[in-house]
């Protein structure tokens, strides 16, 4: 097997594995956002071995010079060895030149014109189904249906709008701690929702008004580098492994094997996936 150097520790990785698919497997803290290179979260240096073309796809000229690559696509042919890099720093929140008036909330003009939730489902819906077609957003709803996405930011958004008490998930700042959103996935985020308030025939002037609300959450939500969740005043990890004993069987999400109830396993805190003891353990 290939051996990855890193941190002082040799892992073995499998053939065709990404060096960030084996550092999950084997239980390996490393830091990471969307796991499809859009978010540049998992960026390393290469200091030993070949860095394939595909790892470094997005990278401009310079980093790629120094060696720079993306763990979620570096899939070594050889021996490795690497270090930790600090994702690219995101420009500054909320520059001047985005700032909108102040939006006074709840909006029952705007709850009217979409048709008290008819017609905001329709335009959820629409807007969704382009986010999970797209290479850049779908990477952040890994493992979330685009169904359960669709309700969540209907019950957002309807508590917004009217006022009612009707959403109880985690609020943006919490939702999207440990995403890796630049001012341009932003932007480009943004623009896509504005397509689709247009195509539903949203009047202009509400449009506006629906994306001042939306630029309100910029500063909770652009980052270069995942932040903690915040539960009742106590600061959770972002990341890292914990470890549990199966109370039901299930499959191991690395290798697919049967794990019967009874047996410990180490999961990853944030995306619930669990590894048998066999794929836990380091080579």
């Amino acid at each position: 097997m290939t051996q990855i150097r890193y941190a002082g520790n040799s892992y073995a990785a499998r053939a065709g594995e990404s060096v960030l698919d084996t550092f999950l497997r084997l239980g390996v803290e490393f830091p990471f956002s969307c796991r499809k290179g859009t978010c540049h979260g998992c960026l390393c240096r290469v200091t030993a071995g070949v860095i394939p073309a595909e790892a470094q796809r997005g990278l401009d000229a310079e980093r790629c010079a120094q060696g720079y690559a993306l763990a979620c696509r570096l899939r070594p042919a050889g021996d490795m060895e690497i270090v930790s890099g600090k994702a690219p720093a995101a420009a500054p929140a909320c520059p001047a030149a985005r700032r909108s008036p102040p939006v006074t909330l709840p909006d029952a003009e705007m709850w009217q014109a979409l048709q008290q939730g008819v017609l905001l489902n329709t335009l959820l819906e629409d807007f969704y189904t382009r986010v999970y077609a797209d290479a850049r957003l779908a990477p952040f709803f890994h493992g979330v249906t685009k169904q359960r996405a669709i309700e969540k930011q209907f019950l957002f958004l309807r508590q917004l709008f009217t006022g009612e008490k009707v959403y109880f998930g985690d609020r943006p700042r919490n939702a999207h701690h440990w995403m890796v959103i630049s001012d341009e996935l932003f932007d480009y985020r943004e623009h896509l929702m504005e397509s689709c308030l247009r195509a539903h025939g949203l009047p202009e002037y509400l449009i506006t008004r629906w994306l001042a609300m939306e630029e309100g959450f910029r500063a909770d939500l652009v980052k270069a580098e995942p932040r903690k969740r915040v539960m009742g005043g106590m600061e959770l990890p972002v990341d890292g492994f914990g470890e549990t004993v199966m109370e039901v069987g299930t499959l191991c999400d690395s290798c697919g094997g049967e794990i019967d109830a009874g047996t410990p396993v180490r999961y990853h805190l944030r995306l619930g996936t669990t590894y048998c003891p066999g794929c836990a353990l380091s080579a």
